[in-house]
């Protein structure tokens, strides 16, 4: 069978930054859409393991193209990662199962790795919380992870700078984020929501301001955020996306019907002739969409 050491090395080759091998216990989790239970997934289970692959937060302010999180660009590539790292593990005669719907930030929290702040997002010693969490449920007794649990953040109930930065409003006082105004996941909805539009920007996909405003995290002083020309999208181009955010994502309306709202946002009248277009689409989601746009840039002509 495969070592740790082997594994490892496969995982660090493939962009993952901290590999962990725990003991199959249950997750306690209030969300009945996760499984509690790993050994559930995979009867005989003996470790779990647990992958990190972190991102890097760049500055996008002043871009007038769709920005993307680059925690979709991780995402993808944990996925691949993955997947590639199952097979090797049941190639060498082993059962896994990777990707399984487990409660992997009280994975974390619960085997020490890192801890979970006022803002719900999981902070890792040395990372920060810019990281996409992937795993394994292997029935290869691997050798456990020693882990340092003398990492601790100090309460940051008197910051609430995440608070301030959120565009939208979707963190409380007592860091509880309501899922429903958080940019994240609105920026995922086919057709965004009026009262959103102005919050997202430029931002194609994803948000990541309240963990850019954390002092506990690193953000690149490099404008290397990853952006896509307006012009393509609403032109039908997704050229690479699919293959960097995942299909689920990068679907054509979808792109297209953002790409409305961000020409709307960032005053790209150059853009008003391909929106005009848009408006006959017999979509009726883009056909809105760029009605929308259009009412708002015409005003700036």
């Amino acid at each position: 069978m495969i070592s740790n050491a082997e594994f490892t090395a496969a995982a660090e080759e493939l962009g993952f930054g901290r590999v962990y091998f725990l003991p199959v216990d249950d997750i306690p989790t209030p969300y009945v859409k996760l499984v509690s239970s790993p050994k559930a997934l995979l009867p005989g289970a003996k470790t779990l393991i647990l992958l990190i692959m972190p991102y890097e937060l760049t500055d996008d302010e002043g871009c007038r193209e769709g920005v993307i999180s680059p925690y979709y660009k991780a995402s993808q590539k944990a996925y691949k990662g993955v997947k590639f790292l199952e097979k090797k593990l049941i190639d060498s005669g082993a059962q896994a199962v990777c990707n399984a719907n487990i409660p992997l930030k009280a994975a974390i929290v619960k085997y020490d790795i890192g801890v979970q702040r006022l803002n719900s997002l999981t902070y890792i010693n040395g990372i920060g919380s810019a990281f996409h969490i992937q795993n394994i449920i292997t029935d290869i007794a691997f050798e456990y992870s020693r882990i340092d649990r003398s990492f601790s953040i100090t309460d940051c109930s008197k910051c609430l700078h995440c608070l301030r930065a959120c565009p939208s409003g979707a963190i409380s006082t007592t860091g509880f984020v309501d899922p429903n105004r958080c940019l994240r996941f609105v920026s995922e909805l086919k057709q965004i929501p009026a009262e959103f539009e102005n919050n997202l920007g430029n931002k194609l996909l994803g948000c990541d301001e309240c963990q850019k405003a954390c002092p506990h995290n690193m953000v690149a002083k490099t404008n290397a955020q990853f952006a896509y020309p307006l012009e393509k999208l609403l032109k039908g181009d997704l050229g690479e996306l699919p293959e960097l955010i995942g299909t689920n994502l990068a679907r054509k309306t979808r792109m297209i019907c953002k790409a409305c709202v961000l020409a709307a946002n960032n005053n790209r009248t150059d853009l008003l002739p391909l929106i005009r277009e848009l408006e006959k689409s017999s979509d009726t989601y883009i056909s809105a969409a760029a009605r929308r746009a259009m009412e708002r840039l015409e005003v700036i002509t």
